[in-house]
């Protein structure tokens, strides 16, 4: 019977240690912006247009998929984001199901600018989710800082990047 290898990315990480929070909170799953009707009637003209276009230009794939894509919103935009439990503790972070040790985090930065933007960007080395953003919902940035630095590297003077303002100018998440 051959010895299984160590896995060198495993964590020695007690039971539970990620429900056992040093500062805990909950948060949406995703930020969600409030849409007025003037969103949707240019979303639905945009949409209708490219439909338009596609079938005029023998682009039936495209045709559909901008016909579908304006009834894909107003169903998205119906859905609340879950409130999910962000528990950050001595081991990793905690935020709904996800649980990232710190030793899979390459950094963090905070970007606090009230009202409009106060969260938690993290950098991670996994593939499907490089960078998760958490809203902090009102807690204390400096204090929620001042024990990421000791745990994982600051990148500091970040700010949102170009793509990230363009979703928040056109409520497009």
């Amino acid at each position: 019977m051959a010895k299984q290898k160590p896995n060198p990315k495993s964590e020695n990480i007690p039971e539970g240690a990620f429900d056992r929070g040093l500062i805990a909170w909950h948060a949406p799953h995703y930020l969600r912006y409030e849409r007025g009707w003037f969103w949707f009637v240019a979303v639905f003209a945009v949409c209708g247009a490219l439909a338009a276009y596609g079938y005029f230009n023998d682009a039936i794939t495209m045709a559909v998929v901008f016909a579908i894509l304006p009834f894909v919103l107003i169903l998205e935009h119906m859905k609340k984001p879950a409130a999910v439990l962000v528990v950050i503790s001595e081991y990793g972070i905690r935020f709904g199901e996800l649980r990232i040790p710190y030793s899979r985090m390459r950094g963090f930065w905070i970007l606090h600018q009230p009202p409009m933007v106060d969260e938690l960007h993290l950098l991670t080395d996994s593939r499907l989710h490089p960078e998760l953003t958490i809203q902090l919902m009102g807690n204390d940035a400096a204090l929620l800082r001042q024990f990421l630095v000791t745990q994982i590297t600051e990148f500091e003077g970040k700010n949102l990047g170009m793509l990230d303002s363009m979703v928040r100018i056109l409520k497009l998440s």
